[in-house]
């Protein structure tokens, strides 16, 4: 590849001092100098070109470092309940006639980001309300935390749900007062029928390719993949970042939404182990679930929800259960994580992770805690002492914010405690759950800053960064969450040229104008995957 500078910039170099440049010259896909304009212009020659940064950021690629390539690309293709359209139970349910009446017969008529408390009924569709949209397709919508959802009675029955059908364990079948499916499905309820709910490989294949374009248009470089789907999801990621239909390096964490232990033992039977694979895919951590949605709310906690005194939440696994699946995938040499948002499910993960480096010590194993919502300060100290790695979600408070502080109560104060992290030293991420929340890095960068809900309060005001460390949360800190920290996240010589150019200087941008930054190019190995317009970018 041809010599690039890029001068007169706000280079945010994300290096260990914090340094602020103003040029960088990118060779053959990698960074080859970092400097001031002077110093970078000594290096053009006649090949190469030079980029005018006006003054504009450059930063290193962002990595969302939790993230649903799969599921986000698919819910682009169906109804967004988050459509400024969609008021009223009737406003969905018109859209959902409008697709029922645009697919063949049988097929799966689908809405995504659902949010009981955005709509003006205050309630989930009813399974007859469904059954009035169509007799001739299953109906699935899905709440936008991922773990609840709403069918019709096609859609029961492919999930072959009726009075009879005792609840799954770790999960709920929602019922009326006759004892009938009342349409509504929980944790594993819901996970099962979503696994029956299955897309085509063809389908998979155009949400990479969408969800890919979406994500380099924020500037996202990299994504750490939470998955959804399986063995078969896993290994489509694989093929299609191989094959470059996923432009973004892909770590991919090895589980599922539906019977995750299964799809864990699969992989601890072959030939492969966390790292493994190129430049285009690795294979991440094992992951299983251990409780539920903080804004479902179903998280696992020590103490009764402040909303509901005889609620403690939902848990799927038991530690003994925990311990014999992930104490051998540790001494195999996986890297482990799980989805554990209360603190009771917090407790349960650092307990195996504590377990596995007593029975086979293991240098510098990161073993990761996705979400990691109501971590305590002793949990915090703990994550510290045995090398843990959380993912935390402040852009949850931009929209789930509200019911924290009524489920949650003081405890919502201390969710996603990225200060708390940052003084006890724990190299915290930062990351959306793309589609639970906007997968924009600056809608995450600005909560993590702000931690203002809906409202407009201030959720835990202790709890909020600085610009700079929300940066590095989801550059550097989430390049090392995924043994990348020596090729990505930070812009200096050697390291890959995987770079973001925003439209202004997010430095000198008022906080609250943060999450209307717009990125003007996206480059990856040196190769620009994204660019805004002719105009933005000034060569």
């Amino acid at each position: 590849m041809a010599k690039e500078l890029f001068i007169n910039g706000e280079v945010i170099t994300v290096n260990s001092q914090n340094e602020i440049m103003e040029a960088v010259a990118i060779e053959d896909g990698k960074i080859l100098a970092v400097g001031t304009t002077e110093d970078i212009l000594k290096l053009n020659d006649e090949e190469g070109t030079v980029t005018d940064l006006e003054g504009r950021t450059l930063m290193p690629g962002l990595i969302e470092s939790h993230i649903h390539t799969t599921m986000y690309g698919a819910n682009v293709l169906a109804i967004s309940c988050k459509d400024p359209g969609i008021r009223t139970i009737p406003d969905l349910l018109e859209k959902l006639k409008e697709q029922a009446a645009s697919v063949s017969d049988g097929q799966w008529v689908r809405a995504w980001g659902f949010n009981e408390n955005a709509i003006e009924e205050g309630r989930f569709p009813t399974r007859e309300e469904l059954d009035g949209v169509t007799n001739r397709h299953p109906v699935m919508v899905v709440r936008a935390c991922g773990h609840i959802s709403a069918v019709n009675s096609r859609g029961l029955a492919i999930g072959e749900i009726t009075r009879d059908t005792p609840d799954p364990e770790g999960g709920t079948i929602g019922r009326g007062a006759d004892g009938e499916p009342d349409g509504r499905l929980i944790e594993n309820a819901h996970m099962n029928l979503y696994q029956r709910a299955a897309h085509t490989r063809d389908e998979i294949r155009e949400a990479h390719r969408v969800a890919s374009r979406h994500f380099a248009e924020k500037g996202i470089t990299a994504v750490h993949d939470a998955t959804g789907y399986g063995v078969d999801n896993i290994e489509a990621l694989r093929e299609d970042a191989e094959e470059g239909v996923i432009a973004q390096r892909v770590y991919a964490m090895v589980g599922a939404l539906n019977n995750p232990d299964q799809v864990v033992r699969h992989y601890l039977k072959k030939d492969v182990r966390t790292g493994d694979g190129n430049d285009r895919f690795r294979y991440g951590p094992v992951k299983v679930f251990l409780d539920g949605s903080s804004s479902g709310p179903t998280v696992w906690t020590t103490e009764p929800y402040t909303s509901d005194p005889e609620n403690y939440g939902i848990h799927y696994m038991t530690q003994e259960e925990l311990d014999d699946l992930f104490v051998p995938a540790h001494e195999k040499g996986w890297q482990i994580t799980a989805h554990a948002q209360g603190d009771a499910a917090i407790d349960q993960l650092l307990n195996t992770i504590d377990k596995a480096h007593r029975l086979h010590p293991r240098e510098d194993a990161r073993h990761r805690i996705e979400h990691a919502g109501l971590a305590r300060k002793d949990q915090v100290e703990r994550m510290k002492e045995l090398g843990a790695v959380p993912t935390p979600n402040p852009a949850f408070f931009h929209e789930y914010g509200d019911g924290y502080l009524k489920n949650y109560g003081e405890r919502a104060l201390n969710m996603y405690p990225l200060a708390s992290y940052r003084e006890a030293g724990v190299p915290a991420t930062l990351t959306a759950d793309c589609p639970v929340t906007d997968y924009n890095p600056m809608r995450g960068i600005h909560s993590a800053m702000t931690r203002k809900a809906p409202s407009g309060q201030v959720v835990g005001e202790a709890e909020r960064i600085g610009l700079l460390d929300a940066i590095r949360c989801c550059t550097i800190n989430a390049a090392y969450s995924g043994f990348s920290e020596d090729s990505t996240g930070s812009i200096e010589p050697g390291k890959l040229a995987d770079l973001a150019i925003l439209d202004r200087s997010i430095l000198n941008a008022d906080t609250d104008d943060i999450p209307g930054i717009l990125v003007d190019r996206t480059i990856i190995g040196g190769e620009t995957v994204f660019e805004r317009s002719e105009e933005a970018v000034r060569s």
